[in-house]
């Protein structure tokens, strides 16, 4: 009886099909993994940007506020009497951005239009210096704004044609950001009214 022949044993390893079948696999899960990577970092990205706006905003916010919050008046016919209008506005402040908090300083806030950056400018004055404290996008894209004790809105102060305090009773920052305006309040703390003038024995007023 003749024996019968037994199938060669297979080899071990993959063939070439196998191997170019786990290629392509995992060329495929590699193009994926990468593709998420590449919406992490562009979300990443777009959170840290938002992030940086969010907190340069904060910090012009808490700047504008503190300038305000220490405006002082002066004499009636004082050198240093409140003058705003709808892009500056100079006056007193216990509340300057240096080191001299407390100390009464004349201080200056203008938003002015940067052409090589296309962006409006916040700046800040004091002491013969001066620095910026944020920037938007286009030209007049921020005002300030005077409110009085009745709520009126004016684009100076002191408005025309009639008696006012040397102060507003609050003083408005608008920005266009986004294409969509955005107001910052702010709210003098001390008194608005003129300082009383003294007077001598005499009766003269210094």
């Amino acid at each position: 009886m003749a024996t019968p022949i037994s199938a060669p044993a297979r080899s071990p390893g993959f063939t070439i099909l196998e191997m170019l079948v786990v290629l392509i696999i995992v060329g495929f899960v590699t193009s994926i993994l990468f593709q998420a990577l590449d919406q992490v970092y562009k979300l990443q990205s777009r959170f840290g940007v938002q992030l940086a706006r969010s907190q340069q905003g904060a910090m012009y916010t808490d700047w504008f506020r503190q300038v305000v919050q220490g405006l002082q008046t002066d004499f009636p016919n004082g050198k240093e009497v409140f003058k705003g209008s709808e892009t500056e506005f100079t006056g007193v402040t216990t509340s300057p951005l240096s080191a001299n908090y407390g100390a009464s300083t004349q201080v200056t806030l203008t938003l002015q239009y940067n052409i090589s950056e296309e962006a409006t400018e916040l700046l800040y004055g004091a002491d013969a210096q001066s620095m910026k404290l944020s920037s938007w996008p286009g030209r007049r894209s921020g005002r300030f704004i005077y409110v009085d004790a009745k709520g009126d809105q004016h684009d100076t102060w002191p408005p025309r044609f009639d008696l006012w305090p040397q102060l507003p009773n609050s003083i408005l920052l608008e920005v266009q950001q986004d294409a969509e305006p955005q107001l910052i309040a702010a709210v003098p703390r001390g008194s608005l009214e003129a300082k009383a003038a003294t007077t001598e024995m005499t009766g003269t007023p210094f």
